[in-house]
């Protein structure tokens, strides 16, 4: 694998840009209860192609960008997704994905095939009832789907998101990681996309969930990425704690842009002020307008909680 270049890209905070999160769609089969919908709450249409994708990594690694992670809603709806990360993958270092796992059962192999690096799966309970109320979705499917990510040779990290709903589900949680050689990211709910009722009901500090990692850790350290905490248990399996809402350290780390489905540079998760359009210069192939678009959407950047 090639080195990743210097970062190029540096706001007016000093923090350098290195990554984009994609959302690939807005279409999902799932409706959890708390999504936020990677704070896009207007629909929009799917306008890129694989091809679309591998020019935005061609001339964003030219800037020092050179990790994706593609979401959604669920990227595994679109049938070209394992080309996605193909064209990615010509010119990144790393492309991951995040997926709640109902199709990983058919197309994990491919995108084993295509070269994903990492996998985040979504699993918020072990209890077909607690997933269902959850997810609005069954469970089955998604298990399904681990395993076969697994039997595939991904890298997998499951993303839960602590509630009051499955708060107790925590220690099997982390049982189930050790003995399964996955990593989790122990996510606090956050209010974006979240209805009101649904948070005042399932908000659970991660304060009180940290002291139970922390005992079973032998080591903890802080990732470069949005400085989040976490814990190494005696396996190597890593338990990070992601704290997204009204977290000033968090944000003083971060160094992402996020694409749209229409082929918008969105900001950040919680603005809806600040767009820059680069479907055109994308779909155009011109690699200077997508340049100096790319270095607008840098200098707009600010951290959102200070």
């Amino acid at each position: 694998m090639a080195l990743s270049p210097s970062p190029i890209l540096k706001d007016r905070y000093g923090r350098a840009v290195d990554r984009f999160r994609v959302s690939v769609t807005q279409r999902c089969n799932h409706a959890c209860i708390f999504c936020h919908r990677e704070g896009i709450f207007r629909f929009e249409e799917e306008a890129l192609d694989p091809g679309d994708y591998g020019f935005l990594a061609k001339v964003s690694k030219a800037l020092g960008i050179s990790r994706y992670k593609l979401t959604g809603g669920e990227p595994l709806v679109r049938n070209d997704i394992a080309e996605i990360v193909r064209e990615l993958k010509f010119y990144a270092d790393e492309v991951s994905l995040s997926t709640n796992g109902s199709l990983l059962k058919d197309k994990a192999r491919s995108l084993a095939d295509a070269g994903l690096d990492r996998l985040n799966i979504s699993l918020h309970s072990f209890r077909d009832d607690v997933f269902a109320y959850i997810a609005r979705a069954p469970l089955k499917p998604v298990m399904e789907g681990l395993t076969e990510a697994l039997d595939a040779g991904l890298n997998v990290k499951i993303n839960f998101v602590v509630m009051r709903s499955n708060v107790n589900e925590i220690p099997r949680l982390l049982d189930f990681a050790a003995s399964s050689g996955v990593s989790v990211n122990l996510i606090e709910l956050i209010p974006l996309g979240t209805p009101q009722h649904v948070y005042e009901k399932e908000y659970v500090s991660l304060n009180g969930v940290e002291g139970l990692v922390e005992r079973r850790a032998v080591r903890k350290y802080y990732k470069d990425f949005q400085n989040r905490p976490t814990y190494v248990l005696d396996n190597g399996t890593e338990i990070t704690l992601i704290r997204g809402y009204g977290n000033p350290y968090l944000c003083s780390g971060c160094t992402r842009l996020r694409l749209t489905p229409s082929g918008k540079i969105k900001i950040c998760i919680f603005r809806e002020d600040a767009f820059v359009d680069v479907k055109d210069a994308i779909k155009n192939r011109d690699s200077a307008a997508l340049e100096e678009a790319l270095k607008k959407a840098t200098l707009l950047r600010e951290p959102y909680f200070r």
